[in-house]
């Protein structure tokens, strides 16, 4: 089975994070930087983007929470020292479809985007907590990857994409939440995004030695959430998470 090489792109960075936003009830009031992470996946004929990161930095302030983007963080320009040109990329995959991971999909005009079914129905009429980060008509808004819907590829559940990549259902931040699985030379790879959004969520707390787990503060089913830990450490050899920047530590994996 071919081997991958899985690089993070970082898009932006929140410069005042709620950390217990991500992980749920420890470090209330402690706030971090924290990317906005795009992973590029690469085999022999084939480029897959996982996530394509969120907006500029007017749009995030007038929206969102403030970020930090250089020009250099800008997706395209981030691509482009890598090499890759937009038209390059043949698969998007959302692992879900809040704004900060899905923003710039119209940028991608030769990729299909994968998303689960079940992102999509959740997507268009989200519980009001979540109003904002679906950028919902419920606001007033135009959610952004409506601009590349007649691209998008509803799956339901696990889905093979191609040999060793896999899309795998991993529901409880959102409802259609889905981890990419990756064959590595290291092993397999869940890009975890933000169901496991730092290595924290992963590895635990010392501080709060009864978790052996910490679920992000951002969810919509605990028991969802948990059944979902299980089957990534079922699957994954190990992981990498979406708003980490330890994950910038090393620029390729493996």
């Amino acid at each position: 089975m071919e081997n991958y090489q899985i690089i993070p792109i970082n898009t932006g960075e929140f410069q005042a994070a709620e950390k217990s936003n991500f992980t749920y009830q420890v470090d209330a009031g402690v706030k971090i930087i924290a990317p906005l992470t795009a992973f590029l996946v690469k085999g022999k004929d084939k480029l897959v983007l996982v996530d394509t990161g969120g907006s500029d930095e007017e749009w995030a302030r007038r929206y969102h929470h403030p970020i930090r983007q250089s020009e250099g963080q800008q997706p395209l320009n981030a691509l482009k020292k890598l090499g890759v040109s937009p038209e390059d990329i043949d698969f998007v995959v959302n692992t879900h479809l809040h704004w900060d991971h899905c923003f710039n999909n119209a940028l991608f005009t030769r990729a299909r985007i994968y998303v689960q079914q079940k992102e999509l129905e959740y997507a268009i009429s989200p519980l009001p907590p979540h109003y904002v980060y679906y950028e919902s008509y419920q606001l007033g808004m135009y959610p952004q990857w409506l601009k590349s819907m007649e691209r998008m590829v509803a799956v339901e559940g696990d889905h093979h994409l191609l040999p060793g990549i896999d899309l795998i259902f991993l529901p409880g931040h959102t409802p259609g939440f889905q981890g990419v699985l990756v064959n590595t030379a290291a092993g397999k790879c869940m890009i975890a995004g933000d169901t496991l959004p730092q290595y924290e969520n992963w590895t635990g707390n010392p501080h709060v030695k009864h978790l052996k787990r910490i679920v992000s503060g951002i969810h919509v089913n605990l028991y969802d959430y948990y059944r979902t830990m299980n089957r990534i450490e079922e699957l994954a050899d190990f992981i990498l998470p979406g708003h980490d920047l330890k994950v910038f530590d090393q620029a390729v994996y493996p």
